[in-house]
């Protein structure tokens, strides 16, 4: 593994010290995976997150008063993200799902809610969680969920139906997003903390990806699901800004998530290049695929500066939806374009499964829809000039 040069960045011990146990993480518990994990198509890789537990980077990103290893800026969760997405994107993003559950709870949650249930994610057995906001009929569209909560004595039933939820089934705690008032549209969200053996809840069969294997995906079935209503985040109707707030920080996460896959593919269709001969000269001193080494190196570097840049603005508190949607744009798209190319360098061995830089091409698709498509990240951006 070619680490980022980080040596004069103005990075704190305990940041170095984070990306040093990361690196080494991804090189030999990660990276070695890969393959057998793409395989197993809907088995999520649990031993390699309890390892990652073990040693502190499940619980990394969460505040130190529940907790969690303190590194709540996004600056470091973006180090961290990339490091290991180089490792593997799905395993990478895998065993830090948790960050994605908590960053609701961390921007509407009381603090005896906070305590209730980040609490269990910290520690050598942390439990895994779960984030449902997609469903059937509503993607992109998040203010047009139909699965709704109904006020009753001492709390509320939640029904409805949600989509693609990774962890469903895994994860012993979940954030549902409901409506409460179905004529308020995005006003009318609510979002509610439930536990995985809530009466009323079930759970579809495991649904079959391009990529990103790693994370397992289900349908969430809710019939009446009863939740007190000490487990509602926030007000009524603060649902789904509360949404929009973590989505600022989720995007940048998943851009550097996304450089990092895209430096694994880089590398390895360098390395490739530097020692493949063909017209008795490596390939790489061929101009076709020099160019398009340049090309793939440029564009990483771009987005990794983009990325940082925008993690920077947010820990100062500046608005950045925006220019966290350029980020995940850039970055996804980046992703996708190196991936590409690597198969393409690789020739014939690209597109077979013996060499990695297939799988990285499927599974980064991905980046370019979760969290909002690129098309709706060109929506974001345009509104925010």
């Amino acid at each position: 593994m070619t680490q980022r040069n980080i040596e004069h960045w103005p990075l704190t011990q305990e940041q170095r010290d984070i990306i040093d146990l990361c690196t080494t993480f991804a090189a030999e518990e990660i990276r070695p995976r890969g393959r057998e994990v793409d395989e197993a198509d809907v088995v999520s890789p649990v031993d390699i997150f309890q390892k990652a537990a073990k040693v502190g980077i499940t619980d990394f990103m969460l505040p130190e008063e529940y907790g969690g290893g303190g590194f709540t800026d996004v600056f470091t969760q973006c180090l961290v993200q990339e490091t290991l997405c180089w490792g593997d994107p799905g395993i990478g993003n895998f065993v830090c799902s948790n960050g994605f559950f908590a960053d609701p709870l961390l921007a509407l949650g009381t603090d005896d809610q906070k305590e209730r249930w980040l609490r269990p994610l910290t520690g050598d057995s942390p439990i895994y969680t779960a984030l449902a906001t997609t469903e059937p009929g509503s993607g992109s569209d998040a203010a047009s969920i139909v699965t709704r909560a109904e006020k009753v004595p001492g709390g509320y039933e939640i029904s409805g139906q949600k989509a693609w939820i990774s962890n469903a089934g895994l994860a012993d705690q979940y954030v549902v997003f409901a409506k409460t008032d179905p004529s308020l549209r995005s006003r009318g969200v609510s979002a509610f903390l439930l536990t995985k053996d809530t009466p009323g809840i079930t759970f579809g069969e495991p649904m079959k990806k391009m990529g990103q294997r790693a994370i397992v995906c289900r349908e969430v079935f809710l019939d009446k699901a009863f939740v007190p209503e000490e487990n509602r985040l926030g007000e009524e109707g603060q649902g789904f800004i509360g949404l929009m707030k973590t989505f600022d920080v989720s995007r940048v996460v998943l851009a550097a998530a996304a450089t990092g896959s895209a430096r694994a593919a880089y590398e390895f269709a360098l390395d490739y290049a530097r020692t493949r001969t063909q017209f008795g000269k490596p390939i790489i001193e061929h101009q076709a695929v020099a160019f398009r080494l340049a090309d793939m190196a440029t564009r990483i570097e771009s987005a990794w500066l983009m990325t940082l840049h925008a993690a920077r603005q947010l820990d100062a508190g500046a608005d950045v939806t925006g220019l966290a949607a350029m980020a995940k744009l850039q970055a996804s798209e980046t992703a996708m374009f190196v991936t590409h190319a690597a198969v393409q360098t690789l020739g014939g061995w690209g597109y077979s499964r013996e060499y990695p830089v297939e799988q990285w091409m499927r599974d980064v698709k991905l980046e370019e829809i979760e969290e909002g498509t690129s098309d709706i990240m060109r929506l974001v951006i345009s509104r925010n000039l």
